[in-house]
């Protein structure tokens, strides 16, 4: 790949420029800080781009890999600022008026593409990114396992078999959470039987009296067995939902690669999970959904990057290489670049396969898309919602920025209902990590 270096640096001197107020999204360059054993560099490109890690080190011939940063609090794209190398997407020095992000959030700084290379720093050219636009989430299942066939097929010799299970090798689902789908469709179950279930995974049972006598529920007196934890503290549909959530967990390998500078996965599910349960309990009593199925669904909201890195270890690899680097892109878009499909198609299609009920692939599948119309709307704006919350606090994936206003008010919520649910799940934080710990710890499974 073509790239071009400055060969008269005369200092690492930043420019001087001016301020540029509000500035169209377009042109908006930002910055991020690449490193290897070499040293660091000042990577420079456009804010709707995507930044291809491959790409940038086959231009340097170095394995360049993303320093990490959190999304809200930007790098400058000021060249030179931290007297380092400069390597900048090469066609911005054909554009015209530009916006340079600087450390301050919204904050540009004005530049012509000519002024980029004006020989006051190191400077390298490459085209190392790519565009991006739309949320790249279909709109409807229809063409699900086409593209999670043609997925298959270009990274195994596969073919797509009956079940989505057996053609991904998944381990079939454990006893216990078998016997929870089965439990979940008999109208007629019973306390007996959900404790019984329970019961035959210690580990299970132990993680739910665990919570149940967490800070997050408080209860008074605490509960002394499964049963008083499930009828006074938890609920049955929740018990059944953590359960079989758990369970699920266990049935896949943890991913060896993970996003430096992202929370872990249980961390992530629990208090995904924890905070979708709690604003559903806040929610109106017409048209709230069930709890249960709202804890369900945000603890396997990110079930989709365990499901790849299982089936797809190699690509999962580059997806975390990717998403360190393009912290500021839901990852769907990475997801698409890759795997030419986002991780929550397959998931949804896993989770379809194993009979869970559809609110919870739907809320699954959709999470990504703003304009979901369907009949499951509450449970994905729930989880849309919940994840954007904590998001801004970089406990998700999810790129910081304001909550929906239209969303709010769908769900019933105001600003104030929804600072209460985030100031529990903050006054939680100690057992809920306590609780993701233990689940990172004891619920690694094997293939």
């Amino acid at each position: 790949m073509a790239a071009t270096e400055n060969a008269n640096p005369r200092s690492n001197a930043a420019l001087q420029l001016e301020p540029y107020p509000n500035p169209p999204a377009e042109t908006r360059l930002r910055a991020i800080i690449m490193a290897d054993d070499i040293g660091e560099v000042q990577v420079i490109l456009p804010e709707r781009a995507m930044l291809d890690v491959n790409a940038i080190r086959a231009a340097t011939g170095r394995q360049l890999r993303a320093r990490a940063y959190e999304p809200d609090a930007p790098t400058s794209a000021v060249p030179g600022t931290y007297g380092i190398p400069v390597i900048l997407e090469e066609n911005l020095t054909r554009r015209g008026k530009l916006a340079l992000a600087t450390e301050e959030a919204s904050k540009y700084l004005c530049a012509s593409g000519g002024t980029l290379l004006s020989g006051y720093y190191e400077t390298r050219t490459a085209t190392i990114s790519h565009p991006v636009s739309a949320e790249p989430t279909p709109g409807d299942r229809s063409g699900d396992m086409a593209q999670i066939g043609e997925t298959l097929s270009r990274f195994t010799a596969q073919r797509m078999q009956e079940r989505l299970d057996q053609t991904l090798h998944i381990p079939p689902l454990p006893e216990a959470a078998r016997r929870i789908v089965a439990l979940q469709a008999d109208p007629n179950y019973d306390l007996a039987d959900l404790v019984q279930i329970i019961e035959t995974d210690p580990s299970i049972a132990s993680r739910i009296m665990g919570w149940a006598n967490s800070a997050f529920y408080n209860p008074d007196p605490k509960a002394k067995s499964l049963e008083d934890a499930v009828m006074r503290v938890l609920g049955f549909d929740t018990v059944m939902s953590m359960a079989l959530g758990m369970a699920l967990g266990q049935t896949l390998r943890m991913p060896a690669e993970e996003v430096r500078g992202l929370p872990s996965f249980w961390l992530d599910a629990i208090f995904t999970a924890a905070t979708m349960e709690a604003l559903a309990r806040r929610m109106p009593q017409e048209g709230r959904p069930e709890a249960g199925l709202c804890y369900l669904a945000g603890l396997l909201s990110n079930f989709g990057t365990l499901v790849v890195g299982h089936v797809f270890p190699h690509q999962h690899a580059q997806l975390c290489l990717l998403q360190e680097a393009n912290r500021h892109l839901p990852h769907s878009h990475v997801d698409q670049h890759v795997l030419q499909l986002p991780r929550e198609v397959i998931a949804s299609a896993l989770l379809e396969a194993w009979s869970l009920p559809e609110p919870v692939t739907d809320a699954v599948r959709f999470q990504n898309l703003a304009d979901y119309q369907g009949g499951n709307r509450t449970y994905v704006l729930l989880l849309r919602l919940s994840r954007q919350l904590l998001g801004n606090q970089g406990i998700t994936d999810v790129p910081v920025r304001a909550t929906d206003e239209l969303d709010l008010a769908t769900l019933g919520f105001d600003h104030d209902a929804v600072h209460e649910v985030m100031q529990l799940v903050n006054a939680s934080k100690d057992e809920l990590d306590g609780f993701a710990n233990m689940l990172g710890r004891d619920g690694r499974a094997t293939a």
